[in-house]
């Protein structure tokens, strides 16, 4: 018999415990083990540290200075997308442990199409949105202007699963590596289904948007065409 603790639930849990732990900024994970802990919730043990690395290979979350961790632009998108998959799922939790006012069961013949999930949506309007009005309030207020590059990926003649694959591992990759890539200072997000949106001071340099933007170029074009030889190679496989 397999108990429920020793199944991924425990590690999907933690996952989005720590998503929302870090929200508010860094934080050491010793401590939010240990504010967790007090819960004492009838979880496997190491889910916490199975959550915590599966974060950090994803590039939800880095290391930041006095041995914390936090959420990367990536990690605020994968929040929103694991809040809302979990309060989708809450109603029917609800009703598996008796709960008066829960929700009866679907009709089949009724049901509804699924829906998908946001998570382009949520980035751009909750993420990127809000991070640029807050620049421009503060350069209004006197603060340093910024400079903003708009990257749209696409790619012809693959299967439409392959194609979102490929361009979804491209950006992936890019909000992964933003501070290695383009500078400490500079902040990128999703935009949109296939994009990126990189934003980073200006102050006195007035050619660091058109730098940035032959940076971000440069980059993407990189992860494509390698993205395209390894398509092309699996293809070959394929077909011998």
């Amino acid at each position: 018999m397999v108990r429920a603790a020793a199944t991924g639930l425990a590690t999907a849990f933690f996952r989005l415990y720590l998503l929302e732990g870090l929200a508010p900024g860094p934080a050491r994970p010793a401590a939010l083990l240990a504010a967790i802990a007090a819960e004492q919730l009838p979880f496997a043990r190491g889910a916490f540290g199975r959550a915590l690395q599966s974060l950090i290979e994803g590039g939800y979350i880095a290391p930041a200075a006095a041995a914390t961790v936090c959420l990367t632009a990536l990690g605020a998108a994968e929040r929103m997308a694991e809040r809302e998959r979990w309060s989708a799922m809450l109603p029917t939790l609800r009703r598996l442990l008796g709960d008066a006012e829960a929700h009866p069961f679907p009709l089949i013949a009724e049901a509804a199409p699924p829906r998908a999930q946001p998570v382009a949506e949520a980035y751009l309007d909750r993420v990127l949105v809000a991070s640029v009005r807050e620049r421009i309030a503060a350069a209004r207020d006197g603060g340093p202007s910024f400079a903003v590059v708009l990257a749209q990926l696409d790619v012809d003649a693959v299967a439409e699963a392959n194609r979102r694959a490929m361009v979804h591992r491209a950006i992936r990759a890019t909000l992964g590596a933003t501070a290695t890539l383009f500078g400490g200072d500079v902040s990128a997000y999703r935009y949109g289904e296939s994009g990126v949106a990189v934003l980073a001071p200006v102050g006195r340099d007035v050619t660091r948007g058109e730098r940035l933007a032959a940076l971000v170029r440069a980059r993407l074009d990189e992860l494509m065409r390698a993205e395209a030889a390894l398509a092309a190679d699996g293809e070959r496989r394929d077909a011998a």
